[in-house]
Formats: structure tokens, sequence, C-alpha cells
């Protein structure tokens, strides 16, 4: 509770030095408006449509992109963590790929994918797969061989061993994976509209710049944050349900 109450008294305190900087001139609020200025313009473009349609469009995108980054990298990371000969194949290329910032894919994405919905999912996909598939991959390696190896003396085959030990075993590490895949995939989307896409937040934002609406751009970055903070929460909402005998999640 304390920890919670610090956190609002945070918040609200930030709120109150920009908007107390704002009024003040100290800002220009051309370039920065004031918390009551973004506020007013949420406010318009959620009651003439085009903010939530906007939502809507990036919502769509990551989670298509990111459930793909999910299952691709759970299972690479199960099978190069169990195949020592796989991961020798898989792990190298891996590391190659991974470096590569999911920014520096937009213009191939484009040129293979056009404009629209696809260089979006590529690119979240991209962004999410890497630490999905590292996490996972970790943890099948940490995992104690102690109890694979009871598991094997009880009997236990390999859709067994999998289902009932490597993976409720890797999930307190998964997790973490899903979660930062999910932050990175929320980003990549962004900036991908921002390039290649003819809706969504960073569509948003991109047109209200050339239009000179500063307070369009801010409310957008806004609204990019709190849904950002709100799918982390409810990612570590599921995960606390999922695992909650982890002490991880405690």
């Amino acid at each position: 509770m304390a920890t919670r109450l610090r956190g609002v008294v945070g918040f609200f305190g930030f709120i109150a030095i920009w908007q107390a900087l704002a009024s003040l001139g100290v800002v220009n609020s051309f370039l920065l408006p004031s918390p009551l200025v973004v506020a007013g313009a949420v406010i318009d473009l959620t009651v003439d449509g085009s903010l939530g349609r906007h939502v809507l469009a990036s919502l769509e995108r990551v989670f298509v992109g990111f459930l793909v980054a999910a299952a691709i990298g759970i299972l690479l990371g199960l099978v190069t963590g169990w195949s020592r000969s796989t991961s020798d194949v898989l792990k190298p290329i891996v590391e190659a790929l991974r470096p590569i910032p999911p920014i520096a894919w937009t213009p191939i994405a484009i040129l293979w994918f056009g404009v629209g919905n696809a260089p979006s999912y590529f690119l979240v996909f991209i962004g999410a797969v890497f630490p999905v598939f590292v996490n996972t991959f970790t943890a099948v390696r940490g995992i104690d061989r102690s109890q694979i190896n009871a598991a094997l003396c009880l009997g236990a085959g390999p859709s067994l061993l999998l289902r009932d030990v490597l993976i409720p075993a890797s999930l307190p590490i998964i997790f973490p994976g899903l979660r930062i895949g999910l932050g990175i995939g929320w980003m990549c989307v962004v900036a991908a509209e921002l390039i290649a896409a003819e809706s969504g937040l960073g569509y948003m934002i991109q047109q209200n710049r050339v239009l000179l609406q500063t307070p369009n751009v801010v409310a957008g970055m806004v609204t990019i944050g709190v849904i950002g903070f709100g799918m982390s929460a409810l990612m570590g909402l599921f995960e606390r349900r999922v695992i909650g005998w982890s002490q991880s999640t405690r």
C-alpha cells in the first residue's frame, strides 16, 4: 500500500511541476503544452473517435506480432535449451540477428511487405521474439537435472516430461521475457507506424507533427505510455495467476 501511495504522489507531483513550469512560461507552451491542454486534446480526440480508432489499430498489430513471437520464441527456446545439437546450429544465428535493432529492419520490412499492417506485424515480431527466446533457453538450461532424472526414473515420456517438468519449471523465467518482449513490441509498433502505416498511434503522432498540432502529438505520446503501463500491469497479473507459487511473483 505504501509503495502504491508513493507512486501516486510521485506521479501527481510530476504533473504539478509540469503544469507550474508551463503556467509560469518557463517552458515553451508550443513545444511542450501544459497537462491541462494535453488533457483537453485527449478529450477532443476521444470525442471525435480518432483516438479510439488509432488505439485499436495499434493494439491489433502489437498483439498479432507478439503472439507469433511468443509462440515461436518459446518453442525455439525449449528445443534449443533441451537439445545441445540443435542449440549448436541455431544459437549462433540468433546471436547474430539479436543485436540488430528492430528499427533497422524497417526499410527491408517495407520492401518485403509494403505499407500497412504486415510490416508492423513483422517489426513487432522481431522486437519481441528474442527476449522470449533467450529467457526460455536460459530457463530450460537452468533446470535442475535431478528433477528431470527423477521424472525419467518414474517412467515419464517426452510429452509428460515437457508438460509436467520442463514448462512448469521454466515459467518463472519465461514470463519476464514475455513482459520484456511485449514492451519492446509496443515500442516497435509505434516506430513502424511512424513510417509504414496509415493508421495507429504512431501514424497519428506523425500526422499531427506535420500539422504542428503539438497538443495532439503529446496526447498520442501520453496514450502510448498509459497503454504500455496497462499492458505491463495485466501481464504481471496474469503471471501471478499462472505461477503464483513462484517466489519471483511475490
